[in-house]
């Protein structure tokens, strides 16, 4: 990052569809809409109430944007890490602001979702397999190649 920069996390939700293209250089850029919001518990009614909320402009380059683009849809929690800023514009001759992220890395807040992780240029791995030991417990199962004496 650069000297100045603005570092930030946002834990929040995909608001829009994902808008993705190709530039001039042949770069992929995705965009979409987060928004953040908190709850918390009311004292008096003891119920959860929603709070403030932060609406942004998410932007994403390269192959983040191609996996963004491959990954994401509408209402998947997401949390966004990257370089906030506000952008001006004009619009019908007024002057706008709005926040945007510069995306650096996304991924799902898998405390709200799963998922299952691909790596691009890798062959596909299996998906791991999960089981019970008799006892309640549940465990992951090795994959084959996996264990102590994998090389």
């Amino acid at each position: 990052m650069a000297v100045g920069e603005t570092p930030v996390t946002l834990v929040g939700t995909v608001l829009s569809d994902l808008s993705t293209r190709k530039v001039g250089n042949g770069h992929h850029v995705a965009s979409f809409w987060v928004r953040s919001h908190e709850r918390r518990r009311d004292k008096e009614t003891a119920e959860w109430v929603d709070g403030r909320q932060l609406t942004a402009r998410v932007t994403c380059w390269r192959r983040l944007a191609e996996s963004a683009g491959d990954s994401l849809v509408k209402g998947d929690p997401v949390i966004v890490f990257g370089r906030l800023y506000t952008r001006e514009y004009t619009h019908d001759g007024q002057s706008k602001s709005l926040l945007e992220v510069e995306a650096y890395a996304i991924g799902p807040n898998l405390s709200r979702c799963g998922a299952v992780v691909r790596r691009k240029g890798r062959p596909e791995q299996p998906v791991p397999l999960w089981e019970e030991n008799g006892e309640g417990e549940v465990s992951r199962a090795l994959s084959p190649g996996e264990g102590m004496n994998a090389a």
